[in-house]
């Protein structure tokens, strides 16, 4: 099976998509705080990707420093990126929540051009008012039922949450660039529930380290579908894949993760909303098929 990924890491990325689609109505069902949320996710999956590791370091040998140095980095930025995620999901709803997560695609262009000096193309400068009017119409404030208790504070949330990612990404493809994918995601998981534990009773007055029976089942199911599966499949593909295509493919994420929470949550966007996320949607991939384009 590994194999079949390794040699089509567009159907692995598209697959891992999909697979992370569910954290966001996980994360709802779970009814837990941003940071507990964040802690459980990680722990649960951490016996998981230590058996991977120790399979794999036999066959591939360990991280060097560098890369260790890179897979704790993007934990740290995950730590960040989850609790700023889960109050998303709280402000403004787990479908809304996703699509704006995933702007990180076009945070990604803007930090390379910011502390790589890596231009974007013209179609970046295109796509961006076109986004954060996307972003203006997912809020609400154009009218119309909304999803979550303060939807203007869910999408800064959304904004800071993407913001991060981008950065996670970055910093995990410089940590997983050869068939070692568990090791550095064991690390960046370790690192992001260390994160978590230091900064969880700072950043969320609820966050407490045992959640209930009820609780535990959906924190269990979202650490072994999403920090495990999920993101296993997903390492396939990043180092091999252009940056730019990679982030593209993982739109589907958004996509799907609407569709699960407007059928399990009954979480029914609006149509500005909707709008709103496909002008998001239409204006990342128009930033993003501009950079492949040029590669």
């Amino acid at each position: 099976m590994r194999d079949r990924l390794n040699a089509n890491p567009a159907i692995a990325a598209a697959i891992g998509a999909g697979v992370i689609a569910t954290s966001g109505t996980l994360t709802k069902l779970s009814n837990e705080s941003p940071a507990t949320i964040a802690l459980w996710r990680n722990l649960w999956a951490l016996p998981f990707l230590l058996i991977a590791l120790k399979v794999e370091s036999r066959i591939h040998g360990t991280l060097n420093v560098r890369e260790k140095f890179f897979a704790a980095g993007a934990g740290l930025m995950f730590t960040l990126d989850l609790i700023s995620w889960h109050y998303s999901i709280r402000y403004i709803g787990a479908g809304m929540a996703t699509v704006l997560g995933n702007l990180s695609s076009v945070v990604v262009a803007a930090i390379a051009w910011i502390f790589l000096k890596e231009k974007p193309n013209s179609r970046f400068f295109i796509a961006l008012p076109l986004v954060l009017c996307g972003v203006a119409l997912t809020t609400g404030v154009f009218g119309g039922q909304t999803w979550g208790i303060d939807p203007k504070l869910g999408a800064i949330f959304g904004l800071v949450c993407s913001f991060c990612y981008g950065i996670f990404l970055l910093l995990f493809r410089e940590s997983a660039k050869d068939l070692r994918i568990a090791s550095p995601l064991f690390i960046a998981t370790l690192f992001s529930a260390l994160g978590t534990l230091v900064l969880g009773g700072l950043v969320d007055k609820d966050f407490h380290l045992f959640p209930s029976f009820h609780s535990q089942i959906f924190l269990f199911l979202l650490a072994v579908l999403c920090q495990v599966l999920g993101w296993l499949v997903i390492s396939i593909a990043l180092p091999r894949l252009p940056a730019a295509l990679t982030a593209l493919i993982l739109l589907l994420q958004p996509l799907v993760g609407v569709g699960i929470s407007s059928v399990v949550l009954g979480e029914r966007p609006t149509l500005p909303q909707l709008l709103g996320g496909g002008i998001i949607l239409f204006g990342v991939v128009f930033a993003v098929r501009a950079s492949d384009k040029n590669r």
